[in-house]
């Protein structure tokens, strides 16, 4: 058996058969080339996910309380032994054989840049929904209302003849990554359970030097919940939290005090700055650490967000 070239960490809460189906689907199509990291997160559903695990050959995580994806990714990050890594919802379906290769070779020409492959919405049970093809996305920056900015918004433009294509954010619950690159700005840290983990991760990957970028060649289809809740107590709380804490780590004081303005207009808003307050040491660091690798101003991003949604090339 051949050494694995790259690590599927794969977080989930309650997922019931989709994780045993969505790591079935990894194996029948990459075999053993891919090490599957499942990290349980505190799933109560009486499921046995660790005999799932064993069965496919999957090294297994359990957290002892519920943390949400945010924390959960960064372990899978320490946990994961190859360079290149690829986070995946536990509700996937994968078409072509292999495509663990092109999301490695992509990754190994361009490792400063952070990747999404194309999205195929799936109903529940994994039939393709019919609606559009997800192709990365840009961030809203509209402050209309506290919900709706800084909110990953799909694109579904299409690229012609391009085996990568630079787009603002990615988004679609698959996203590729040298493991350094990501760790290097600190990924995910600052955030806390659920909510805006892609606006998050794509402007760092941006104003560091780097990129993001959209894999044509890849499509992998997604089971969205289709406004059913995630797995994860009081989201609107912690999901605001989750914007402000994004709006801090990325901008300057007078654009985190604009953002706390506008929360402050939004039913719940306290519940949101308390979350903030009582993580503000977590939140420093975390502001921190990313600050030590900055190369670019958030405004920077901003205008490369405005000339795509422009239909205007953008580079790096």
């Amino acid at each position: 058996m051949s050494e694995p070239t790259l690590t599927a960490v794969i977080c989930f809460a309650n997922e019931g058969d989709e994780v045993e189906r969505t790591v079935r689907g990894i194996r029948e199509t990459c075999g053993d080339a891919v090490d599957i990291l499942l990290i349980d997160d505190a799933s109560d559903d009486g499921r046995d996910y660790e005999t799932i695990a064993d069965h496919y050959g999957c090294r297994y995580l359990e957290n002892e309380a519920r943390i949400g994806p945010a924390h959960s990714r960064h372990k899978g990050l320490t946990w994961a032994k190859t360079e290149n890594v690829i986070f995946l919802d536990a509700h996937m379906r994968f078409y072509a054989q292999n495509w663990h290769q092109v999301i490695n070779d992509v990754i190994d020409d361009d490792p400063d840049t952070l990747y999404c492959t194309r999205s195929r919405p799936l109903k529940p049970g994994g039939d393709y929904s019919g609606a559009p093809i997800g192709l990365g996305a840009s961030v809203k920056m509209d402050r209309s209302s506290f919900g709706e900015w800084l909110k990953a918004d799909w694109n579904i433009r299409e690229f012609e003849g391009q085996q990568t294509s630079l787009i603002p954010c990615v988004l679609g619950g698959c996203y590729a990554v040298r493991r350094d690159f990501i760790l290097g700005f600190d990924g995910y840290r600052g955030l806390h359970r659920y909510g805006g983990e892609e606006p998050l991760i794509s402007a760092k990957a941006w104003m560091t030097g780097g990129s993001c970028k959209l894999i044509n060649g890849v499509e992998i289809g997604h089971i969205y919940r289709g406004g059913k809740p995630a797995p994860w107590s009081d989201p609107v709380r912690f999901s605001h939290f989750n914007k402000l804490t994004t709006a801090y780590i990325l901008m300057d004081n007078e654009g985190f005090s604009e953002a706390v303005s506008l929360l402050r207009k939004e039913e719940g808003a306290e519940a949101a700055l308390d979350v903030f307050k009582s993580r503000r040491t977590f939140v420093d660091k975390a502001k921190s650490g990313f600050k030590k690798n900055q190369k670019r101003p958030f405004q920077y991003f901003l205008d490369l967000n405005a000339a795509f949604l422009r239909q205007e090339d953008i580079t790096a």
